[in-house]
């Protein structure tokens, strides 16, 4: 088996980049993440932490592949329609990256993942749904971890950086969820969701390796696929969140 270590040359180009220096590129091999989610964002960001040198992958995701998840989901192929999504991202990952260290979960997002949360050093939301997504931003305030969110719908995505008892959290943004929501019939164009993957792997990898202009917490960046055009906003808390609020 060929070793991924930087010395085989698997990181050799990254670390060329000015400033980068082994330090970073230790703390990325010394992280967990947990990744909630490995569909159209989710397996991107997966694919990215795994390449750049994270270490350990905590994987959770429910439910089988079917034909419709192909035209975004990058960790799946044909042959795999009927399996289970997250242990296929798991096999897919480790032929990419064999020395990453992955624990796969096939369950839905829900209070029983706080202890095992507690073992990662960030959080990665890329669910579908508002009780996955409130769910893991309780965790994530609960015990004070940071927690990077990726979203998409149709020709629009947002990231949101949240750093908890300091900043905005999902629920300060979204107090409610949106009664008309189909998490299964939203609009999907895999570039899109494959775009706003990359986007929040950038981000997480700048906060684990301290990499830069470290992120910062409570902005939200929102793009818009029929002009291709980025925004970003400031997100404040609001004093009676029932997650982050006092």
């Amino acid at each position: 088996m060929i070793s991924c270590d930087t010395d085989a040359g698997m990181f050799a180009r990254q670390m060329t980049l000015p400033g980068w220096t082994p330090v970073h590129q230790d703390r990325l091999a010394l992280s967990t993440v947990l990744v909630a989610g490995v569909g159209g964002i989710g397996g991107v960001v997966a694919q990215y932490l795994a390449m750049a040198g994270v270490k350990r992958l905590i994987l959770v995701h429910s439910g089988k592949l079917e034909l419709a998840d192909l035209n975004r989901q990058t960790l799946m192929g044909f042959s795999a329609i009927g399996r289970s999504r997250v242990r296929e991202a798991a096999n897919r990952l480790q032929e990419q990256v064999p020395e990453v260290d992955i624990r796969t979960l096939d369950q839905p997002v829900d209070a029983q993942l706080t202890d095992i949360a507690g073992t990662a050093d960030l959080l990665i939301d890329a669910r579908l749904s508002f009780p996955e997504r409130f769910a893991l931003n309780r965790i994530a305030c609960l015990q004070s971890k940071r927690l990077i969110v990726g979203a998409m719908n149709a020709m629009e995505g947002f990231v949101l950086n949240v750093d908890p008892k300091v900043t905005a959290c999902l629920r300060c943004v979204f107090p409610e969820e949106d009664p008309d929501w189909e998490p299964l019939g939203f609009p999907v164009l895999g570039a899109v969701s494959g775009l706003i993957g990359a986007m929040v792997a950038l981000e997480a990898l700048r906060t684990l390796s301290g990499y830069g202009q470290p992120p910062v917490g409570g902005t939200m960046r929102f793009f818009d696929g029929t002009d291709s055009g980025f925004r970003e906003y400031v997100v404040r808390r609001v004093s009676g969140c029932p997650d982050c609020g006092s």
